[in-house]
């Protein structure tokens, strides 16, 4: 006899996890199928920041993933009874006065007023150079992704929930009304594999393209930060005397394993304001999965209309998906359209 589930999700990274709570959360049962191997969401910092710190400009759609992330994430927190979910400040160290005056500019801005503070704003930290102070922006924080995804394969674990398995699509089998892989059958299937998605045979179309990001963690004894500092990199207090550096971007070179040109582009930049010695600890990399159009890909195959694809957000994943899996999740039970900047068909029509 086959195991009946509304919904099974193939992938265990940011997105596969936010998926398994949106259904969960709503009262769902899931089934998660991951060979957990390392992907671009294990070496994911977890900032989300509804402003771009380089332009001074506002995140597509800031405001509605905010409403939607602050409750969903810690709803998860009180069901897994942990803490990983992390609202602070960041602070844009300016680099000169014409920097300053450009932030003044654009912090009276309709979508930027509620995040940028309207003026320079001093930090006294004598590990940070910042002669000409910050930008603070709010309605930021980090969520510890690693500890989210963990926590949360631990958790379908003890519902008998996940199934560690390399997806094998010829064990899939399709019907009008459901899904059947091995021993289980689901009303509807969901692809959050990520780059593996270039893979699929039902989604591989779709202009899914890679990103390199690569971040160290660099042990510095002592040091106390109250913000997340952003310059050219950014500087996040992880746990104890840890802390994140990163990250990179590289569109062009998506070879595995880390490279010499990244860390030396994460160090240099980090000492032109850390004044203080730091051990690397650990230098890790990913591939983010980006869609042409830097809009994720949500929706439903053409012909299978119980597969659906969540995917396409790339560093901004911890932002974006608790509002897109929202989304997806009342197309698919409530009938409403899809945000037509996230839906696959912008591309098949």
């Amino acid at each position: 006899m086959k195991k009946n589930i509304d919904i099974i999700i193939v992938g265990s990274g940011i997105a596969g996890c936010t998926l398994a709570w949106q259904w969960l959360l709503h009262g769902k049962s899931v089934l998660m199928i991951s060979d957990v191997e390392k992907g671009s969401s294990a070496v994911a910092a977890g900032v989300y920041n509804p402003t771009i710190l380089k332009r001074f400009t506002s995140v597509w759609k800031a405001g509605d993933q905010l409403d939607v992330l602050n409750d969903f994430y810690t709803k998860v927190e009180s069901r897994l009874e942990q803490k990983f979910f992390h609202p602070i400040d960041i602070l844009r160290r300016f680099h000169d006065e014409r920097e300053i005056k450009t932030w003044v500019k654009k912090s009276v801005k309709e979508d930027l007023k509620d995040y940028m503070s309207s003026e320079a704003f001093a930090y006294e930290n004598s590990a940070v150079d910042a002669p000409y102070d910050y930008g603070k922006v709010v309605g930021t924080g980090w969520v510890d992704t690693i500890g989210y995804m963990n926590q949360t394969v631990q958790y379908l674990k003890e519902i008998s929930s996940f199934l560690k398995d390399s997806f094998d699509f010829k064990e899939l089998i399709h019907s009008v009304d459901q899904v059947v892989y091995k021993e289980f059958q689901a009303g509807k299937i969901i692809f959050a594999e990520g780059f593996k998605l270039r893979s699929n045979p039902y989604f591989k179309n779709l202009p899914l393209q890679g990103n390199k990001g690569e971040v160290l963690t660099i042990k510095v004894p002592g040091l106390k930060l109250d913000y997340i500092i952003k310059s050219s990199v950014f500087l996040m207090s992880y746990t104890d005397d840890l802390f994140w550096v990163g990250a990179t971007y590289n569109a062009e070179e998506l070879s595995d394993g880390s490279t010499e040109e990244a860390k030396e582009f994460l160090t240099s930049r980090l000492e032109r304001f850390l004044k203080v010695p730091y051990e690397i600890v650990e230098h890790k990399y990913g591939i983010r999965p980006t869609s042409i159009d830097r809009r994720p890909l949500v929706g439903v195959h053409q012909l299978y209309k119980n597969y659906a694809v969540f995917n396409g957000m790339g560093s901004r994943a911890v932002l974006m998906a608790p509002w897109a899996s929202q989304q997806l999740f009342d197309s698919l039970y409530s009938d409403q359209q899809l945000d037509l900047e996230i839906d696959i068909q912008r591309f098949i029509n």
